[in-house]
Parts: structure tokens; sequence; C-alpha cells
């Protein structure tokens, strides 16, 4: 091995010979005219973005732990009929490792400072101010006035609030900047039927748990000021508890979901009014066994929403529900072979809708069924936000506010969302 190939190796930090990534969402994306491949961490502990042509992600999905910088050069050179210089492979490793995809001590020690310092702060920060959307007070308030005032908008909420019959909403939890105006249309309806002083938000957890809900007592902070969680709610709630829905607090940290609702929340009641809330993070039902196609039995899912609904009844606060969720994710970047053309959006809107109509007439069962009967091909990832909130919500109605999908022509993908209000 030559002198300059074994200082690289050293100044790596790690067993070079057996590179190992951490979790990464890869997808496929067009760079001046060409095809490229871009890795990101689903996680969030690296803030940033790699592109490279797709040569490379086949190098680097080998990249597993267990095999060598030997074997991964026999492997490309199988698949490519040219030679791949070890330098070469380590230059990628570098890049991999300064920017943290690297599964090695480097990047857990630097994880390990990230968790302990979520886990001794008393407030979730607000990680998306900056990118998803604007990180000064002033901006941020212009910015969401347009949401209200476009052409998909609803308009202006009214400042007269006669009602209080609201008893949740569906809203979106897609990057702002692409589905404002639909977030728009369900806080337009909060502001006009609603005076609820705490709100249960059912967020998404976009990432692996250990449970199917992660709750925090954290406060929450937005450009706008603190949100402060209901301690006394959470602690009745606290002691109906069989399981340790705390466990997996610290996915609250990067997760967008619930940030996205309480800009919203904040412009509305901007210096008019208190309110608090009860964040939950929802996992995915489908890593659980044997629960016969319902979740209801399964016993974390039954332990929490009966909790839920005790401590709701028991609890003398006007409370309104919130789902963050997306609907389908469809095309290239979600592992689709080809981009979603016209006419499949258009049945994907007609199959949408009719999975909403389910929501509308509050019926948990069908709408859980009709997307395990197809295995979930859409991708939707709130159902399981949708779901609980369902089971929880006492409703009469509910109607259909917007419907939109946004289209990424840059990867070739669709993500369809909507807002819906209940009664």
């Amino acid at each position: 091995m030559d002198k300059r190939l074994s200082q690289d190796r050293q100044m790596v930090g790690m067993n070079m010979e057996f590179p190992k990534l951490r979790p990464i969402e890869a997808f496929p994306v067009e760079t001046s005219g060409k095809q490229a491949i871009c890795i990101k961490d689903p996680l969030n502990y690296s803030k940033n973005t790699l592109v490279g042509p797709p040569h490379v992600f086949d190098i680097i999905s080998h990249f597993d732990g267990s095999h060598s910088i030997l074997d991964i050069q026999s492997k490309y050179s199988q698949q490519y009929g040219n030679l791949l210089f070890s330098d070469n492979i380590t230059k990628i490793i570098k890049e991999l490792d300064k920017n943290l995809f690297l599964e090695n001590n480097r990047s857990r020690t630097f994880i390990k400072k990230i968790k302990d310092d979520f886990k001794n702060s008393p407030v979730r920060k607000a990680i998306h101010a900056g990118t998803a959307y604007e990180n000064d007070n002033a901006r941020l308030r212009s910015q969401i006035d347009k949401f209200f005032t476009s052409a998909d908008g609803p308009g202006k909420p009214s400042l007269q609030n006669n009602s209080d019959r609201l008893r949740g909403i569906i809203a979106p939890h897609i990057d702002i900047r692409h589905g404002g105006p639909c977030f728009a249309w369900a806080y337009k309806e909060i502001a006009e039927t609603s005076n609820a002083e705490i709100f249960i938000i059912f967020g998404i957890a976009h990432t692996d748990t250990n449970n199917l809900f992660a709750l925090t007592t954290k406060s929450f902070e937005t450009p706008f000021g603190i949100i402060e969680t209901d301690i006394e709610f959470m602690q009745s709630f606290q002691k109906q508890f069989k399981f340790d829905y705390f466990e997996d607090e610290f996915v609250h940290k990067n997760e967008h979901s619930i940030e996205f609702q309480l800009m919203f929340l904040q412009y509305l009641y901007y210096n008019k009014k208190d309110f608090k809330i009860l964040p939950i993070l929802c996992s995915s039902f489908d890593f659980v066994e044997g629960n016969n196609g319902d979740p209801k039995q399964i016993p974390q899912f039954e332990n929490f929403i009966s909790s839920l609904k005790e401590t709701i009844e028991k609890s003398k606060k006007k409370i309104c529900l919130i789902a963050s969720v997306d609907l389908a994710h469809v095309g290239l970047r979600f592992g689709d072979r080809e981009a979603p053309d016209e006419t499949f959006l258009k049945k994907l809107e007609q199959e949408d809708l009719g999975l909403l109509k389910h929501v509308g007439n509050l019926d948990a069962k069908m709408f859980y069924d009709c997307i395990q009967d197809v295995n979930n091909k859409r991708r939707i990832c709130g159902y399981p936000a949708i779901y609980a909130m369902l089971n929880v919500i006492r409703a009469k109605e509910a109607k259909l506010l917007k419907y939109s999908q946004d289209y990424d022509q840059n990867t070739g993908s669709t993500v369809s969302f909507a807002s819906m209000a209940f009664y």
C-alpha cells in the first residue's frame, strides 16, 4: 500500500477495508440533463445532500460492512468491465465520512452528542426554519398570508368566530412551499369554527421506531415563539400507560410533520389566544405482526387510544384534533419504474378521493382495509395518523376542503395531499 493511500485511510478514522453506510435515502434526479443519484440522511443527522452518477451509487451500495475494498473492486469490474482503483474508493469513503454517512466512531460520537443535547433541552428547536419556511417572524407571516390569499387558497380567515363545532382537521405535512394553500384551507376552518384550548396533533414518524407512538413533554419553538405542551394533560394521560411511549422521544427532534402545523396555529392566534398542544408521532403499523388485519388488536395501539380517549373525556378543556398527513407517494423517487403521466395522476386523484370518502364517513376500518388490500401500493405515509384520529374523534360529519398534487419534475415524482374538517 502506498504511503499516500495509507495516510488517507488514517484520516478517515475507521476500518477502511470494510466500509459501512448508515441508513440513507437514495433517489434518481436529473442534473445538467444527465441522470444522477441523490443521497440524503433520512434521520437528518447529516444536513447535506450528495449527488453523483449512477455508477458511484452502485459502488456505495456494497458499503455494507461485509464487502472489502477488493470485493467492491471485483464486483465493479464484473459489472462495468473496467478497473476501479482503490484510491478512487478511498475518495468516495472520505466524502461519505465527511458528511456523516458512514457507520463509524466519528458518526456515532456525533450522533450521541446530538441525542444528549436534545434530551437535556426543554425545548424542541425549529429545525426546518430557514429551509422549508422563512425563519423571520415578519417574513413568515407574509409567507403564510399569501397561502390564504393565493388563487388556490381559501381567502383570509374571518376575525369573527361564533362557532365551536369543529372537532378536528386533516392537514398536509408536505413542505409548505409546495402545499401552503392546502394547509390554509384547514386552518381557516380552525380560525372560524374552533375555540380549542388544546390541539392534539397526530404527526408521522418518518423513521423507524420501537413503538407505535412517540411522545414528548418538550415545548416547541417556531419563529413565532414557544408553544407549550400541556403537561397537566400529559400527566393524566401517562397514568394509564402500559408501554413506554417516551422511548422514541428523539424522533421528534427532526420530524417536520408537527412543526409545520404549529406555524399555522401560531399565525392564527398570535397575540390573541393562548393554547397548548399534545404532540404525538405515529409510526407505521406495517412492522407489527399478528394483528389479524386490525390495528385495534395490537395491545400497544389499544392501550394508547383508550388512554387518550379517557383523558379527553375527563379533561375540562376544549380540544381539537389534527392529523398531519400526506397521501400518495409515487414516481421514480419512491421506487417506481416510471414517472407518473397525466393519465396516471388523474387515476391517482380518483383513488385518493375514493379513499377519503371512507374518512369522510368516519369509517376507520374501511379506510384501513382499502389501503391494506392493495399493500399500500401508493405509499400513503399518513394513514397511521388518520386511522388513530378516527378512533379517537367524536364527530358526526366531515367534509373535504381541498385536494392537491405536487409534481416534482427533477425527480419524476408526485405527492398527493388534502385538507378535511370534522364536526
